[in-house]
């Protein structure tokens, strides 16, 4: 890969899915490095700490049993959503009919039909709240949560339009969380359980 330099003020590179691809081809990247791609962007995501752990497989233990046969459920996976996106949302819920495989090899879903994206985060809670529900809202992810693994405590995002999410409700610890979608109304997480 060559990077040209131009006199003046350097103008930061920007890669896509596929130079992502390469790199892990050539052992730049190694598989197992958490990295996501935010709008060409390569970012280094912190080590999950033990509260995270917790509260994800707390959530794993009560969304499995519940699940359809025809839904998917992506762990930690690695999700295009474009050609300089690449994500790793703690949890994904959608249609397994939904899934495809990208000419880069990564799993992509169309957004509109991700039924719900959770993120469970402690270092991360304004990276999560902020770029990241942008990212998601402006690819018409209809539901996306951020749960605090310290306090149990949640911000559901719905409606995306525009960009945006509509009005993200703040709920505390005592609430229950329970995803909009009709495919998932069986499923209900009390935050104060989680863990």
């Amino acid at each position: 890969m060559t990077i040209h330099v131009t006199p003046g003020s350097p103008l930061p590179r920007r890669f896509t899915a596929g130079d992502l691809r390469l790199m892990l081809a050539a052992g730049i990247l190694r598989e197992d490095e958490r990295v996501e791609l935010l709008d060409g962007e390569l970012v280094e995501m912190a080590a999950k700490g033990f509260a995270q752990d917790v509260v994800k497989n707390a959530l794993v233990r009560r969304l499995v049993p519940l699940l359809p046969e025809a839904a998917y459920l992506g762990i930690e996976s690695t999700l295009q959503l474009g050609p300089g996106l690449l994500l790793e949302p703690d949890l994904l819920l959608a249609p397994m009919s939904a899934r495809s495989a990208t000419p880069e090899g990564f799993c992509t879903i169309p957004g509109p039909e991700i039924l719900l994206v959770i993120e469970v985060a402690a270092s991360s809670l304004a990276y999560d709240r902020g770029r990241k529900a942008a990212l998601y809202a402006r690819h018409g992810v209809r539901e996306y949560w951020v749960i605090d693994a310290q306090e149990r405590e949640a911000w559901v995002h719905r409606g995306p339009a525009e960009g945006l999410y509509r009005d993200p409700a703040e709920l505390s610890r005592d609430s229950v969380l329970r995803p909009e979608a009709e495919e998932l109304a069986m499923i209900m997480a009390p935050l104060a359980e989680l863990g």
